[in-house]
């Protein structure tokens, strides 16, 4: 057996056959400066092929919108707007201008030049950008080429890539094109394609080095799930036997989970757990009476999304209809504006720092821009009249933080009054907990607030010092650290003491591991993406709240994330639910 390890970003099992699609540079390097005569026939050849490709991504754009798939739109907006960039087709225009070179070698330069500068920036969001223009520009060549593969020849296999762009996983989307799995050698679990891939249900597998090694064009085995996540080049038929039966019993409690998805999340010694929503823009909420309220509202998706700072009346629309199918007693918590660090605003021009994620972000920047902050407020205390709205800072680091914080509100509290707007005088005011330093402060927070909502993915990233997009320590990066699991303890063991409820709201939440574990810690309010309210309320009616408490004692004992994992693991194995 030759298997090869990756990361999973879609757990599952795929059999079939391997299929190499070469889709990438491969093209480029066939193309040579060829000189011109004609300029402005150049240029009209150029806009002409930009124009096919904003044709083809409108008309993919308008049969996704059919299906509501609406981050998968986001994407593809992006990249019309890419092709609308006056400073990118400039710069081609300029190069074909000024060196009289032929189209396809000016689009070439240009974006390997966009595309090396975005490289240069250690920041996952311009990461993206550039692999966004790298798209791009493949897109115009192939437009110029009247070339756009054959895409039949992926139906029914496992595609193998170097790297696949988003709008290439749409395109087979929308042909109907069935794969089983994709193998990749580039792409995290946070790029856009892992998104698409969770969002289409596909086993994906990403970080196989030096893909273009290896003879793919074989039958393979695919295994994405998170304790193997591997590819098997060679294997015996009794192993292929063995991974059929694996498949089939994946299979089988995936249509169990669904089947029972709209079952309350009540443990078998009949305790609830509350779920929540984590949404970050105008996600379609398939159920919303299947889940208790939402946990945590992003709010700077809105500002990311504006061409400026949206005014007090462009908040209020948008957040009204997006809550609009909530009920009136359903929990909703906001969230501050949460930008800085990997969150940018086009519009809004910050100061470049040395280390961002420790910079000014979050409920920094608000205080530093009041009256952006205080609007803001506003906002959310107008929603409070007819919703059950709560607000939450988020990067608190100190008690003066969350006292100048709530200085602010009590101004806006009074403008809304003067200009006799109706709110909600006592909404409840909470906090992320991000920052370790509200573990060691929890009980001068509990005298001052009405909840917390951990934020697991940063602060595990500040409690281990590690940059979570970064790839070179990507290992060091485990929220199932035992230090995670013994700061989390120590909050609630403190927020318990003064009546305060704590929720997770970070990645934990939705995975069975991370689930148990928190309930273990007493936590039983957890907020997720809808994706996996099902698996962790099937998962819930399976376990005895006071049973897996007494998980708490050995997993805080341990002494490495492997150690703690297994407790859990063996745990969820022999409820028979394990994935």
């Amino acid at each position: 057996m030759r298997k090869l390890e990756g990361k999973s970003a879609y757990e599952g099992i795929a059999i079939g056959e391997g299929y190499f699609y070469d889709n990438h540079y491969n093209m480029y390097s066939e193309i040579n400066n060829i000189k011109i005569k004609d300029v402005n026939i150049e240029i009209k050849r150029l806009k002409e092929a930009i124009e096919i490709c904003k044709v083809s991504l409108l008309k993919l754009r308008e049969k996704l919108d059919e299906k509501t798939l609406l981050e998968e739109v986001k994407i593809l907006d992006s990249h019309i707007l890419l092709l609308e960039d006056p400073m990118y087709i400039n710069d081609i225009i300029k190069e074909i201008k000024e060196n009289e070179s032929n189209s396809e070698y000016s689009v070439l330069k240009i974006t390997q030049k966009y595309v090396s500068m975005f490289e240069k920036m250690e920041n996952d969001m311009y990461s993206q950008r550039g692999l966004d223009i790298k798209e791009t520009g493949k897109r115009i060549l192939t437009a110029l080429r009247d070339n756009d593969g054959d895409l039949k020849k992926l139906d029914g296999k496992i595609l193998v890539t170097k790297e696949l762009y988003p709008v290439e996983l749409l395109r087979i989307f929308k042909e109907n094109i069935q794969l089983k799995g994709i193998i990749m050698e580039y792409g995290g679990e946070t790029s856009h394609v892992a998104i698409l891939a969770k969002s289409m249900k596909i086993p994906t597998l990403m970080g196989i080095n030096n893909i273009e090694s290896c003879i793919w064009n074989k039958e393979l085995i695919l295994d994405t799930r998170k304790k193997k996540s591997c590819v098997l080049l060679d294997f015996t038929v009794e192993e292929k036997i063995e991974y059929e039966k694996l498949k089939n019993q994946l299979q089988e409690f995936d249509e169990k989970v669904e089947k029972d998805k709209n079952l309350p999340a009540i443990t078998k010694d009949n305790k609830k757990i509350d779920l929540y929503l984590n949404l970050g823009d105008e996600e379609k909420v398939e159920n919303v009476q299947s889940v208790c309220g939402v946990g945590l509202l992003r709010t700077e998706m809105l500002y990311m999304n504006s061409g400026n700072f949206p005014s007090e009346e462009e908040q209020l629309s948008f957040y009204t209809k997006m809550l609009e199918k909530f009920d009136n007693d359903q929990p909703i918590i906001i969230r501050t504006l949460d930008i800085g660090a990997d969150k940018k605003l086009k519009y809004f021009d910050m100061k470049e720092e040395n280390n961002p994620f420790l910079g000014l972000r979050g409920i920094r920047l608000s205080l530093k821009y009041r009256e952006i902050f205080k609007e803001q407020l506003k906002v959310i205390l107008k929603l409070s009249k007819n919703k059950s709205i709560k607000i939450m800072y988020p990067m608190i680091t100190n008690i003066n933080e969350l006292d100048e914080a709530n200085l602010i509100l009590n101004e806006a509290k009074q403008e809304l009054l003067e200009e006799k707007i109706e709110y909600n005088a006592n909404i409840e005011v909470g906090i992320m907990v991000e920052v370790p330093s509200v573990i060691f402060m929890a009980e001068e927070f509990s005298k001052k607030i009405d909840f917390f909502s951990i934020g697991s993915n940063d602060l595990t990233q500040y409690l281990l010092a590690t940059d979570r997009l970064s790839e070179t320590v990507a290992n060091l990066y485990d929220s199932y650290n035992p230090a995670v699991f013994r700061a989390i303890s120590q909050l609630v063991d403190c927020a318990s003491k003064y009546g305060k409820k704590v929720s997770v709201c970070g990645e934990m939440a939705g995975d069975m591991i991370g689930a148990v574990g928190l309930m273990s810690l007493g936590i039983t309010n957890l907020s997720m993406i809808e994706s996996a309210i099902p698996n962790i309320k099937y998962l819930i009616r399976k376990i005895e709240l006071e049973k897996v408490k007494k998980l708490k004692t050995e997993i805080l004992s341990c002494s490495s994330s492997k150690e703690v994992r297994e407790i859990i693991e063996n745990y969820i194995e022999n409820l028979g639910v394990e994935k």
